[in-house]
């Protein structure tokens, strides 16, 4: 993974630390938009896939992520899929899919290393996408390097569906 950056021609460094494909998802606390505090889990309560995706905040990133909470409501299977902010704030949109949540003790930032530790966006999250298989493993990270730039949704098709028919959630006896 790169740690630099660059969002609106600034360059920006991420946090040292950050989990890669193959490793397995952490557990981690954050707030809803209710105020209640959750944890995610690794694996969702479903053994369903799982995506987390972190933005530094709505308003500049909007189109993308409605455009993004369209592309997963249109998935055929059951997809759990968290859009994680740095801090509370009142979104205008109301999600089909996506399940706004709060990263206020920094715990995602910190464990995947999607915090930005410089520059005008210190102390947010980058935009990231990480693809949580149904086992807890990560299948599939997308951190682009400019923040201006899309995530790509068909590599996402295409990862999300090898995802899905690579585990079965039966175990090698099942």
């Amino acid at each position: 993974m790169k740690s630099k950056i660059t969002y609106k021609n600034e360059e920006l460094e991420l946090i040292d630390d950050f989990v890669d494909i193959g490793y397995m998802a952490d557990n981690f606390d954050a707030v809803d938009i209710n105020n209640n505090e959750v944890t995610i889990k690794k694996a969702s309560p479903n053994r369903n896939i799982q995506l987390f995706l972190s933005f530094p905040f709505f308003d500049d990133f909007s189109e993308e992520i409605i455009t993004f909470d369209e592309f997963i409501s249109a998935a055929k299977i059951d997809i759990f899929t968290y859009v994680i902010f740095s801090e509370k704030t009142t979104l205008s949109y109301k999600f089909k899919k996506l399940i706004p949540i709060f990263d206020i003790n920094e715990e995602f930032a910190n464990m995947y290393g999607t915090k930005i530790v410089s520059g005008t966006l210190e102390n947010r999250l980058t935009k990231a996408l990480f693809l949580i298989g149904k086992d807890g493993a990560i299948y599939h990270i997308d951190m682009p390097e400019n923040l201006e730039k899309p995530l790509d949704l068909e590599k996402i098709r295409l990862a999300l569906n090898k995802a899905y028919h690579s585990y079965t959630g039966a175990g090698c006896h099942g």
